[in-house]
């Protein structure tokens, strides 16, 4: 959706990206059929005339039996599919599709939000943003005055999203990991200190 990637204010963002992860929260722990979206991008984000977002296109998206008391991985074996670059890349190479690979994708889905950048090696664009102390230029602009120490956690959140160790990737279904998209958390963070710009940034 364009008006997600550009014009959109920061907050109004970040609040979209708390809706569809409530809504994805729903799919996943839906009992007793989880339903996985397979799919998820930032064009299947629509938004109302108000930019209240609803979460589109389950063309693609699979039911999976949830198994009471047991913590295995919800997991369906099929073909590979939905749209590259969003894509989890276990998915891709095992046809193993669990609730990890709408986290991989929305992963994506946060970065693209936050810095208006469409390039297929976003991630490597942002992990080295972040080695180089350098979030600042690679937010969009268009959002307006973005809080740079809260983004930073978002980004770092995103990237966690899109590790590719399943394991490591947030549950969509856990409030702690996603409290970096509470605006209320994020309004009591402290402003980050002033850096020395004399002082190379850290390695």
């Amino acid at each position: 959706m364009d008006g997600l990637s550009k014009g959109l204010p920061w907050k109004d963002r970040i609040r979209i990206l708390a809706e569809q992860r409530s809504a994805l929260a729903h799919l996943h722990s839906s009992f007793p059929h989880a339903i996985i979206h397979a799919d998820l991008k930032l064009t299947n984000i629509l938004l109302d005339a108000g930019n209240v977002s609803r979460l589109g296109d389950f063309g693609t998206a699979r039911i999976v039996q949830m198994k009471p008391l047991k913590e295995d991985t919800i997991c369906r074996r099929t073909n590979p599919m939905g749209t590259m670059g969003y894509m989890d890349p276990i998915f891709f190479m095992t046809g193993e599709l669990t609730t990890e690979s709408d986290v991989y994708a929305f992963g994506m889905v946060i970065l693209q939000v936050l810095t208006g950048l469409l390039d297929l090696n976003i991630v490597e664009q942002v992990r080295e943003a972040l080695r180089r102390d350098a979030v600042h230029g690679l937010l969009d602009a268009s959002a307006g005055s973005w809080p740079e120490v809260q983004a930073e956690r978002l980004l770092r959140l995103a990237l966690k999203c899109c590790n590719l160790e399943r394991k490591q990737r947030p549950t969509f279904t856990s409030d702690t990991d996603w409290r970096p998209l509470d605006i209320t958390y994020l309004a009591d963070l402290p402003s980050p200190p002033l850096r020395d710009p004399s002082r190379p940034p850290p390695p």
